[in-house]
């Protein structure tokens, strides 16, 4: 099968990458790409940069250029439900885009394979989880998306780029699975925005993220704790997508 893996940041490339084995590297226009063989399947990994607009230009392109017929939405995500730890996986049972006019739910059927890596990990007694994946156009708080959500939608997440790639993979029926591993939990709201180390395109760029920490270091110990929390959420998607791949 031919499938691509669609990533936002060069640490969700690099850990999905580690499950994919030997591959060469190229570029798919302006997006950073590998090529790999993994359990029988052709796969393009694709480095989208953050954000909607950035993973709906993303998906549009590789369906014009590389035709897959199955694209995966891997990455970190932070956790809404509160039971949700750092490192946990969540595969999307459902998906909503949330925005100031409120809550518009996506028509996304998960194939079966995702579905049945929640049911075989949970039985094996790993923190795989089927839940909501709520995608925001811009950087919303997780407790104003927990007010939200409330009740009606099970162990939600909180990120911002399945629902872009859904409606570009809905429009040209392709099936999607989208899975994340938590790398921040409910309780942990970030002490700065990421509008504030990011370019107008959500690229992140040093020179902001150095000024931003000037202008409140505060945020210092945050970053160290996230930066282990990565790479906690890192381990836990290679070892999930080396789950996945072979259900496929």
């Amino acid at each position: 099968m031919k499938i691509a893996i669609i990533t936002a940041m060069p640490e969700e490339f690099n850990a999905a990458a580690a499950c994919l084995g030997a591959g060469s590297n190229l570029r798919l226009g302006r997006l950073r790409a590998r090529r790999s063989s993994c359990a029988g399947h052709d796969i393009l990994l694709v480095e989208s940069g953050m954000g909607f607009d950035n993973a709906a230009r993303a998906a549009g392109t590789i369906i014009g250029e590389a035709a897959p017929e199955l694209l995966i939405s891997a990455g970190f995500c932070g956790g809404v439900a509160p039971e949700l730890r750092v490192g946990d996986v969540v595969v999307a049972r459902r998906m909503v885009i949330v925005s100031e006019t409120g809550i518009e739910e996506l028509p996304v059927e998960t194939p079966a394979a995702g579905l049945n890596l929640v049911t075989r990990q949970t039985a094996a007694g790993a923190r795989v989880f089927g839940g909501t994946f709520a995608g925001t156009a811009v950087i919303t708080s997780k407790t104003r998306l927990a007010a939200l959500l409330a009740n009606d939608y099970a162990c939600p997440v909180a990120e911002m780029e399945s629902a872009a790639i859904a409606l570009i993979a809905s429009e040209n029926r392709i099936p999607l699975i989208a899975i994340r591993s938590v790398s921040d939990p409910a309780h942990e709201e970030l002490g700065f925005s990421l509008d504030e180390f990011c370019d107008s395109s959500l690229r992140i760029r040093p020179a902001r993220v150095l000024l931003t920490i000037l202008r409140k270091p505060r945020i210092i110990p945050q970053l160290i704790r996230l930066a282990g929390n990565s790479r906690v959420a890192a381990r836990s998607l290679t070892a999930a997508l080396e789950q996945l791949l072979p259900l496929l």
